[in-house]
Formats: structure tokens, sequence, C-alpha cells
């Protein structure tokens, strides 16, 4: 495998693990899942003061980078799925810029932190946080589209693809069925089969040793007969006079 197929590849392992990273090293401590205004204004405090919580988040966003990577590395993979593989290119897509687009109301409560109310606050907050329900859907999309693309086109095995088809199928159930009567914090344990997923076909992808280019082994493919030194090559002469050339009368 080349250097850059290789990158790609692994471009969603470095998106789930710097996810991670980024989002447990970015959480203050003690903060509750529905947070009130004066809750969210005070992080925000904290966050500002704190170098380590602000290369966390710059470490989520480059893994959103990562994983734009290896959208588009899955769909060269996948292309000889059909529209399959392109379901899973807009899945990807989507999922990410939704994500990406979410980001706006929490610049927005942290650039503005002095200025606003606890209300407004609040109201920005929850705005982020249905973002997150919309792009857990169309993450879930991308990870069923992709693992049936990737399987169909030799890119990965039965027990990966059928289980990102699951994950993926899971993961929009729990939003079309909770919708937005559920808090962020019921979406999340669904979406760590997501990453779960990508982690594991990064892996895979990557590390896969392929046989494609492989010459085939000595006599694969050939008659028994074949794996002998060859065929006898008799002269014109041993065909003219077969007994005086072997010694007869």
């Amino acid at each position: 495998m080349k250097a850059t197929d290789r990158t790609g590849a692994l471009s969603g392992a470095v998106f789930v693990l710097l996810g991670l990273a980024g989002n447990g090293l970015s959480q203050q401590p003690g903060q509750p899942d529905r947070p009130t205004g004066e809750e969210t204004l005070k992080s925000w405090d904290w966050y500002a003061g704190n170098p380590v919580a602000q290369v966390a988040v710059s470490m989520e966003l480059f893994g959103f980078l990562a994983w734009m990577v290896f959208v588009a590395y899955l769909f060269t993979r996948a292309r000889d799925a059909g529209w399959l593989a392109t379901a899973a290119l807009v899945g990807g897509i989507a999922a990410i810029s939704i994500k990406i687009g979410s980001l706006a109301p929490t610049a927005t409560v942290y650039l503005l932190r002095d200025e606003l109310s606890p209300e407004s606050a609040h109201i920005l907050g929850y705005l982020s946080g249905t973002g997150f329900m919309a792009h857990v859907l169309a993450a879930g999309f991308f990870v069923a589209a992709a693992a049936a693309a990737a399987m169909k086109a030799g890119a990965v095995g039965r027990i990966i693809g059928w289980a990102g088809i699951a994950f993926g199928v899971i993961n929009m159930a729990v939003i079309i069925i909770g919708g937005v009567n559920m808090d962020r914090s019921f979406y999340a344990p669904s979406f760590l089969l997501v990453l779960l997923w990508i982690l594991v076909a990064s892996l895979w992808l990557a590390f896969r040793r392929d046989r494609s280019g492989e010459a085939p082994a000595a006599g694969v493919g050939k008659p028994a007969g074949f794996l002998s030194a060859g065929p006898t090559v008799t002269s014109r002469e041993e065909r003219s006079h077969p007994r005086r050339l072997s010694g007869g009368s």
C-alpha cells in the first residue's frame, strides 16, 4: 500500500482518537448534562483561562479535518459499489457540515460571554445540542451506507460490513424515535458505535494485506502435468529412426 493510501485509511482512526481525547480534555469537571445559562457562562470563563482546554478544542477541529480525508478515501475504495458509495459520501459530507455548523452558537457564547445574558447563553447552548442530534442522524446514515458499500466492493469483510450497517441503523433509529424529546446525553452512547466502526474500519483498511498485486504461487491455475520440468522435445531424427537411436537393430 502506498504511503498516501495508508494516510487516507488511518485518517479515520486519527479523527476518532483526537475527537475522544479533545472532548474529554475540554469538559469542565462537574458540568451537568443540562446546564443553566449561568452555568454555561461560567464554563466558558473556565475555558478561557484553561490552555489545555483550548488545545483540546483545536484537537477536535483537526480531527474533523481528518474525517474529511477519511470520507474521501473510503469513497475511492468503495466506488465500485455504485450509488451506495455516493450515498456514503453524501452522508459523510452532511455529518461533517452539520457538526461544523453547530460550532457557531458555541463560538458565539464564548466570544460574547461577558455581554450575553444567561437566558441567551442557555438558548444558544441548546441550539448547539440540537445540532448534535442532526449530526448523529447523518453520521449513522454515513456509517450504514459506507459499510454496505465497502462490503459490496470487497474493501471490508462481512463482519465489519454488517456491524457497520447495524450500528448506523441503530443511530438513525435512536434519533428518529427519540426526536427532540431526549437530551443530548441520550444520543451519546449510540454515537460511540459510530466512532467504533470508523476506528475499526480505518485500521483494517490501513493494515490489511492487499493480495491483488501479488504473483500467483507456483503451479496455481495449471494442470498437474505442468508442474514438471516441461514436455520432452523430440528431434526430427528421433522421430524418423527411433529404433536406431535407441540402440535397436
